[in-house]
């Protein structure tokens, strides 16, 4: 966590007053609220927090101001009275289980979203238990356990620091815990989609400054499957491809984030936070590789979710078919959320709105099928 100096403290003050603000003018407001708004008064008044929240502090307040993944962590399980193992994975990472570890069949490893510079938070560890319930809820399930990353948070630590780490993960699963490829799911949302991205392709095309990943030759060579909820896989707009480019609104003016957690202004301050001195390339904009370098991805089934009202939308869907196009129709498949926001599966529940999204429901529906 960066420290804040004096000033950056007391403007905490202001911007504290601004997002107060905010919810009363959402509350007062909320009777006359139009279809571009979320439908539920709990989800108005919170994507209007979040929105003034991630606009007005900055990325070292908001990092003051939240506890850290491991923290979080360490709470939701005490709290709800479930067992907890915390691995150190080396490179400053830190990997945490939910579910049966020991004897679990499968495993989904997951990378947390924020930008690379937020912490994850409490919706996350209540979707996995959900996850988890649910798979239980099948008949003749796959037991399934789940080991979420704790990466370094942008700009203490930038690109391709959380790549190594994301990295790390699978790396530990592989070899300390001999599970096989086709036992392991990979699974990323926003951000931490983007990751999702830079392993499977750091597996085919190895990153210079990384150390090699590879999976084991013959049939059990591919990992079993992978989820992107709402991948953030263009940091940096102007190097998309024309194709991609032309079909996608770039001016921030038209852009409308209503019915939405962030807004445009927070893209570009969270990137710079991650690239720092590095350049962009098909490890961090995957949306802007071509699709014959996706074609050998060792990944059998991927789904890829978004939001209908999320601002990134159009960047989604374009991806989604770019990798369609790599690994085949039968192999990707989206999953568009009606009426929802960013990584709404997550961040509905951090916010108390415990109604099932539609992209949650594919996820759980998808994990059964896969498993």
């Amino acid at each position: 966590m960066t420290a804040l100096s004096l000033f950056q403290k007391l403007d905490c003050l202001p911007a504290l007053a601004a997002l107060i603000g905010t919810i009363l003018w959402a509350l007062v407001t909320s009777p006359w609220r139009t279809h571009h708004y979320p439908s539920t008064l709990l989800l108005h008044v919170g994507y209007a927090a979040m929105r003034k929240a991630t606009s007005r502090f900055s990325v070292a307040q908001l990092q003051y101001l939240l506890p850290t993944t491991d923290t979080i962590y360490k709470r939701f399980m005490r709290r709800h009275r479930l067992p907890s193992k915390t691995v150190d994975l080396g490179e400053g990472a830190l990997g945490h289980w939910l579910g049966d570890y020991e004897h679990s069949e499968r495993v989904l490893i997951w990378y947390h979203g924020g930008g690379f510079a937020l912490p994850a938070n409490d919706g996350y560890f209540h979707f996995f238990t959900q996850l988890l319930a649910d798979n239980q809820s099948r008949p003749k399930p796959k037991s399934l356990a789940i080991f979420t990353l704790t990466y370094t948070l942008a700009p203490q630590a930038t690109y391709p620091t959380q790549i190594r780490q994301a990295l790390s993960a699978l790396r530990y699963i592989l070899q300390e815990t001999n599970r096989s490829p086709s036992q392991i799911l990979l699974g990323g949302d926003s951000a931490g989609g983007n990751l999702v991205g830079a392993v499977l392709a750091h597996m085919t095309h190895p990153h210079p400054n990384l150390p090699p990943l590879s999976l084991s030759d013959g049939p059990d060579h591919k990992i079993r499957g992978a989820i992107m909820i709402a991948p953030w896989t263009s940091l940096d707009q102007t190097i998309l491809p024309d194709d991609v480019a032309v079909s996608i609104e770039l001016d921030e003016s038209k852009i409308d984030s209503r019915g939405d957690i962030i807004t445009p202004s927070v893209g570009g301050p969270w990137a710079k936070a991650y690239m720092g001195t590095g350049k962009h390339d098909y490890y961090t904009d995957l949306s802007t590789a071509p699709t014959d370098w996706l074609v050998s991805f060792p990944v059998e089934k991927v789904l890829v979710c978004a939001g209908e009202r999320e601002i990134i939308l159009p960047f989604i869907t374009a991806f989604a078919k770019r990798l369609q196009a790599g690994l085949g129709l039968d192999k990707v498949e989206l999953c568009l959320g009606e009426g929802e926001g960013h990584v709404a599966p997550i961040y509905n529940l951090a916010l108390g709105e415990w109604g099932e999204t539609i992209q949650g429901r594919r996820v759980k529906g998808w994990l059964a099928e896969v498993l």
